[in-house]
C-alpha cells in the first residue's frame, strides 16, 4: 500500500511543471520502526506560485481524500505550509511545501531523507540540509530544574486526587510523564549507548527491561485508589532515574527538599 502511494505521488510529481523535486522524510527514510501503518513524510520542492496546501482538489490525481488539514510548521527556514492528508485507503501522507528557492541557503533539517525526485540536479543542496546528530548530555542545570519542576507539579497531583478530580489529575500525570520523567529516561537510555526515538515511541526498545517493567505500575484507571498508588509508584521511578543520571555527573539531588515533599503528599493523601 505505501509502496503503491509513493509510486502515485512521484508520478504526479513528475506531471507537474511547478514541483522540482520530491523529497521522502521520516521513519520510511530513517527505515525505522516502519509498518503497514506507517505515514509517509513528503515534502514538495516547487518554484512559481502553486495551490497545493490550501485546498484539497489537487490531491484527487493522487487518490481519494477521507480526510485532511491544512496547516503551518516552524523549520529553520522559516514558516512552512503543511496539508496532512489521511486517503481513502487508509495511508495518510503529510505533505510539506518548500519554496525552491530556500536551497540558496540550505539549513539543517533532516535527520535522514531519500530523494525521490529530482528534475534539476538539486541533490547536493538538499543534502546539504542533512542534520549532523550530536547528543550533548544534560547540564546541571537543566536537570536541577527537571527535578524541583518535577516534585512541585506532585503537589497539585496530590491535591486534585483528594478532591477525587480524576480527569484533572490524569491530564497532569500526563505533563508531568512528558516534560520530566521521560527526558530523564532519555538521557538515561543515552548513556548507556541507546539510540532513542522522539515522544517516547518504541520505548520499550531503548530502555532497559527493569525500568520498562515498572510502566504498568504508573499509569492509574479512574479511582482515587489507583490514582494514588500509580503516583507513588511514578516517585519510586523517577527517584530511581534521577539517582542514576545524579551519579553518572556528579549532580547533587535537593534531598532535604525531596524528603519533604514526600511527607507532604502523604500528610494530603492521609488526612
Amino acid at each position: 500500500m505505501l509502496t503503491e502511494m509513493l509510486k502515485k505521488i512521484v508520478a504526479w510529481g513528475k506531471s507537474q511543471p511547478k514541483v522540482r523535486a520530491l523529497v521522502l522524510e521520516g521513519s520510511l527514510a530513517k527505515q525505522q520502526d516502519v509498518d503497514d501503518l506507517s505515514d509517509l513524510d513528503i515534502n514538495i520542492w516547487y518554484d512559481g506560485d502553486v495551490h497545493y496546501g490550501k485546498n484539497s482538489d489537487w490531491l484527487a490525481e493522487i487518490g481519494d481524500v477521507l480526510i485532511d488539514t491544512q496547516l503551518h510548521m516552524e523549520t529553520p527556514a522559516g514558516n512552512i505550509a503543511t496539508q496532512l492528508v489521511l486517503f481513502q485507503n487508509g495511508v495518510k501522507v503529510d505533505f510539506s511545501f518548500w519554496p525552491i528557492s530556500l536551497l540558496d541557503n540550505p539549513f539543517p533539517y533532516y535527520e535522514k531523507l531519500e530523494i525521490l525526485l529530482d528534475k534539476d540536479q538539486y541533490a547536493d543542496k538538499i543534502q546539504l540540509c542533512l542534520l549532523e546528530k550530536k547528543w550533548e548530555s544534560i547540564t546541571n542545570a537543566t536537570f536541577d530544574q527537571i527535578v524541583n519542576e518535577f516534585w512541585f507539579e506532585l503537589h497539585y497531583v496530590a491535591k486534585f486526587i483528594k478532591r477525587e478530580d480524576i480527569w484533572f489529575v490524569q491530564d497532569i500525570q500526563a505533563g508531568i510523564r512528558e516534560n520530566y520523567l521521560l527526558p530523564l529516561l532519555e538521557e538515561k537510555a543515552r548513556i548507556e549507548g541507546q539510540e532513542i526515538s522522539f515522544s517516547g515511541r518504541k520505548i520499550e526498545k531503548w530502555t532497559s527491561k527493569p525500568i520498562v517493567s515498572k510502566f504498568p505500575a504508573i499509569f492509574a484507571d479512574y479511582t482515587v485508589a489507583s490514582n494514588w498508588q500509580a503516583m507513588w509508584e511514578e516517585i519510586t521511578l523517577f527517584e530511581e532515574v534521577s539517582h542514576f543520571i545524579a551519579s553518572k555527573y556528579h549532580f547533587r539531588l535537593p534531598t532535604d527538599k525531596i524528603e519533604g515533599m514526600k511527607a507532604l503528599l502523604l500528610k494530603i493523601q492521609e488526612d
